[in-house]
């Protein structure tokens, strides 16, 4: 006992010595760094490691340190430290610079209960009682509880960056609001309570602006290499339970058939698969779920938004989740079950599958039980809502989004019904005249809460005569529907017919039903409207009868004709009417809303959700991106133009999807560049208030173009190492990219511009491979305007700071002469005189062998980066014959370098690899 004891003692005592010993490195580092960095002294004596994680591949731990001063934490200056094998390799500095002369206190003026409540009120939110500390961790931060809400409120004092002028000592806090559509992050003057930051850490994937026209698919090809469709077949390994979903690596129900897959979890990374929260060897009856729920995931119908406690598909003992879908023309309720299983599984997958590649538990990922391998110890399970507040009063349509807090909280994502695609619904049958009769197309309502009442479905239409609603023929109108009608007794029992204008919508249809009308028909005032209206609503009022709008060509096709006799029409929803698109059923929208999760917690660390803020983010580009791979099959050609998001706007599978070009490596089907990240902006608008509107960067048309560039990175990979149809533990270029960008959101630093995170890839690849797909890499980047000169400009602040998105510069070249995309050596040089051995070459140390080489000459070693890091002037060899010189190099970095030989007789470069 005494034994085990003193090793548990030695044990710690080491761990803290090791801890300690690297505290002194990173010091060390930045000091000798500082002048580079525009920092000083005071800049870098007050830091602390917030997280720290580390990556099987690279071999690197990431140390993600927070500047301070007087011991009280800087927002958003995070620098992030890489060490392997004991020594700092890179520092991703996001320190302030001069902060002694920025910081206006470091005594707060209002209390944190005082600061959260003044928080709440600047997002329009009351707390039912009054706030309560519930954990006071450390001096300054807390837990909060609201009286609201379950999830405690987390809030700490620090200094707010405001621009680059002042840092001002404020209170931070990380909430939800009440219906689950914000997560926000709001920063309080300490000193007077007023707002000084605001953002929204639920990242939202709108898509109601963008139009949904198709692309061919007959696109000359680029590239030239394919998946060999016969290559490395792979069956997932088995664990319990069958799902009847849409698989993995198919998109939607439009790309594959529903299949039941039996036992689809992975022993890795769900080593009690995918229904059992217990630890490994735990036996918990009330931790073994036979619904959708499990360590990893909790999946249920959110249909009212309000995020509570909803349906659970059961799957019995033998967790058999096979549950029909009932396809686009039935109501949702229909399909929950099936909706519900599949948003369950494909959330799994995505837990499963990058678990491989490095998001796993000390990286903060998503699970109730971490095993005791790392990470926090509070329990974060996805919470997943499928067919999310689609019967609420107001339905949340044609979106999908996921919030990330830091580790130990649930994220959310939330998955919505898309009516985007829908097509133009023919609501009204003319039964009579019969030069008007058939089909008409229409839109209904919108109304709030009770006052929406739909059109019946065939057979059960309503059908009348239309009479044309008369009123006192003051303003606004004689057929306004605004006032009583003169004309109530011809109304009843009938379809009114109401021109648009001079009141709201429901008031005119309010008027239309008291005076007994069955249903009612607003048609537009204004001629060829290209915008197809949904009448809306403020308040309710008590309707129950069915309205619909139509456009003022047709509204005077019925007048015309009335003017004459009387029209007959039928008001109905026709058999077979497509209604939505569940998101539920798109895996690659779960795909991608997944991925920002990935995204957040890799980038910055898992205990901060605040780096990927800045205008150049590309939160989007990783996620399209994911979403990509997920579907990568054998048979595939990086040519041919991929979608995103063809199944909710109701798209041929060859669509264009949610983006402004399909993805292709073929530069005539996709040509974005990085210059094309220049002004990508759009304005955004609080529904709250009609005099709220600004310019912000649109994320998704940033993003869109780092996916382009992942994705051409994707096929130059395949192309070199092939395809693997084994997404957990192939060998393929596929699973090598997947792995490579995993390490590179690691290594890159807090809100990273696209400089940093295509630094970032190629530091990951030197850490792994030394520098093999060096080549590889800045080809890829430098086709699409990331070569080595581009530049990112600034990039400071969050979506608000447009300036930052309008100068950036592209570069279509690649590193300069010597380095790895440069040729060796000059034609007319005999390689064969000059030899470096052993190389590789251990702790540096190599020889320079020379035959004939007469003269001086100079030596030059350049890192990967085309710095020069070593070099030797004046070197004269006087014989002509053999000779054999050591070069001591061990002062540098293991990694791959170019040694170059330049002078009178002779010009020769060659790979070295310093072990």
């Amino acid at each position: 006992m005494k034994i085990k004891l003193l090793y548990i003692a030695l044990l710690i005592s080491s761990l803290v010595f090791s801890q300690s010993t690297n505290r002194q490195k990173i010091q060390l580092r930045l000091s000798t760094e500082m002048t580079r960095l525009g920092l000083s002294a005071s800049d870098i004596s007050d830091w602390v490691v917030e997280s720290e994680a580390s990556s099987e591949s690279t071999k690197i731990t990431n140390y993600y340190i927070v500047q301070r001063y007087n011991g009280i934490e800087i927002f958003d200056a995070q620098s992030n430290i890489s060490m392997k094998e004991g020594k700092v390799i890179n520092v991703g500095n996001k320190f302030v610079r001069d902060i002694d002369k920025k910081v206006n206190t470091s005594r707060p003026s209002l209390s944190v209960l005082e600061a959260v409540s003044k928080a709440y009120s600047h997002v329009g939110i009351k707390a039912l009682t009054s706030f309560k500390i519930v954990e006071n961790p450390t001096e300054n931060t807390f837990k909060l509880n609201d009286g609201i809400q379950e999830e405690l409120i987390s809030g700490k004092l620090g200094f707010q960056q405001i621009k680059e002028a002042k840092l001002i000592l404020a209170w931070s806090f990380q909430f939800y609001s009440p219906d689950g559509k914000h997560l926000w992050n709001i920063a309080i003057d300490a000193t007077n309570g007023q707002l000084l930051d605001k953002k929204d850490l639920v990242v939202s994937c709108n898509f109601g602006t963008k139009p949904a026209s198709n692309y061919p698919s007959n696109y000359p090809f680029y590239f030239k290499e394919s998946i060999n469709p016969k290559a490395n077949d792979f069956a997932i390994q088995a664990a319990a339970g069958a799902y009847k979903v849409i698989p993995y690596n198919y998109e939607s129900p439009n790309h594959s058939p529903f299949q039941l897959i039996s036992s689809p979890s992975n022993s890795t990374a769900s080593p009690n698969g995918w229904h059992n929260a217990n630890t490994l060897t735990g036996t918990t009856a009330s931790l073994k779920y036979t619904y959708t729920k499990g360590n990893n995931v909790w999946a249920q119908e959110d249909a009212t938004g309000d995020n509570g406690t909803g349906f659970s598909p059961d799957g019995g003992a033998l967790l058999n989740f096979d549950f029909p879908y009932s396809g686009q023309t039935a109501q949702p309720t229909d399909y929950t079950s099936a909706a519900t299983v599949n948003l369950f599984y494909m959330t799994n997958i995505m837990h499963d599958v990058w678990y491989q590649y490095g998001f796993n538990e000390a990286a903060g990922n998503f699970q109730k039980n971490n095993y005791g391998r790392g990470g926090s110890t509070s329990p974060d399970f996805v919470l997943a809502d499928s067919q999310d507040g689609y019967s609420q009063s107001s339905a949340t349509l044609n979106n999908a989004n996921f919030s990330t807090p830091v580790d130990g909280t649930s994220p959310r994502i939330q998955m919505f019904l898309w009516t985007l695609g829908a097509p133009p619904t023919e609501y009204i049958k003319v039964n009579s005249p019969s030069g008007i009769a058939g089909p008409k197309v229409a839109t209904s309502n919108v109304f709030e809460g009770t006052d929406r009442i739909p059109v019946p479905s065939a057979p059960n239409g309503i059908t009348s005569d239309l009479v044309l609603y008369k009123n006192n023929p003051t303003p606004p109108g004689y057929n306004s529907g605004c006032q009583i009608p003169l004309n109530a007794a011809e109304l009843n029992g009938k379809i009114a017919l109401i021109k648009r204008g001079g009141c709201f919508f429901n008031l005119k249809v309010k008027n239309a039903q008291d005076a007994g009308a069955k249903a009612v028909i607003v048609m537009d005032s204004i001629p060829n409207n290209p915008t197809r209206l949904s009448m809306s609503s403020t308040g309710i009022i008590g309707i129950n009868i069915p309205a619909v709008f139509v456009t003022k060509e047709i509204g005077d096709s019925f007048l015309q004709q009335m003017a004459s006799g009387p029209v007959n029409v039928k008001l109905e929803i026709p058999a077979g009417l497509y209604l939505y698109a569940d998101g539920d059923f798109d895996n690659g929208i779960i795909a991608h809303e997944y991925g920002h999760g990935i995204s957040n917690r890799l980038t910055g660390g898992r205990l901060n959700s605040n780096c990927l803020t800045a205008p150049e983010q590309m939160g989007e580009g990783w996620s399209d991106w994911m979403a990509l791979m997920m579907q990568l099959k054998a048979g595939d050609v990086g040519e041919t133009p991929k979608g995103v998001g063809t199944y909710a706007l109701n798209q041929l599978t060859t669509g264009r999807g949610l983006r402004n070009y399909p993805y292709s490596t073929n530069m005539a089907v996709n040509p974005l560049t990085f210059a094309d990240t220049n002004g990508k902006t759009t304005i955004d608008s609080n529904p709250d208030s009609a005099t709220y509107q600004f310019e912000i960067v649109e994320p998704h048309d940033v993003g869109e173009v780092w996916t382009a560039i992942l994705w051409d990175l994707t096929w130059a990979y395949i192309g070199k190492y092939g395809f693997n149809s084994n997404i957990y533990t192939g060998t393929g270029g596929n699973n090598k990219v997947m792995q490579l960008v995993i390490d590179a959101m690691k290594l890159q630093p807090c809100n990273p511009s696209f400089i940093e995170a295509r630094d970032a890839i190629i530091q990951a690849d030197q850490a792994t491979t030394f520098g093999q797909d060096f080549c590889l890499i800045w080809r890829v980047f430098a086709r699409r305007g990331l070569g080595i000169n581009a530049s990112s400009g600034g990039n400071s602040g969050d979506k608000s700071n447009v300036a930052d998105i309008k100068d950036q510069i592209a570069d279509f070249n690649l590193p300069t002469s010597g380095a790895f995309c440069a040729p060796l050596a000059v034609d007319n040089f005999d390689k064969s005189k000059i030899s470096l051995y052993p190389n590789p070459a251990p702790k540096g140390q190599v020889y320079l062998h020379t035959e004939g080489v007469v003269g001086k000459y100079n030596i030059q070693v350049v890192d990967l980066n085309g710095r020069i890091v070593y070099k030797l002037s004046d070197f004269e060899s006087k014989s002509s014959e053999s000779d054999d010189r050591l070069i001591n190099l061990s002062s540098l970095e293991k990694g791959m370098y170019i040694f170059k030989i330049t002078g009178e007789t002779v010009d020769y470069a060659e790979k070295i690899l310093i072990k």
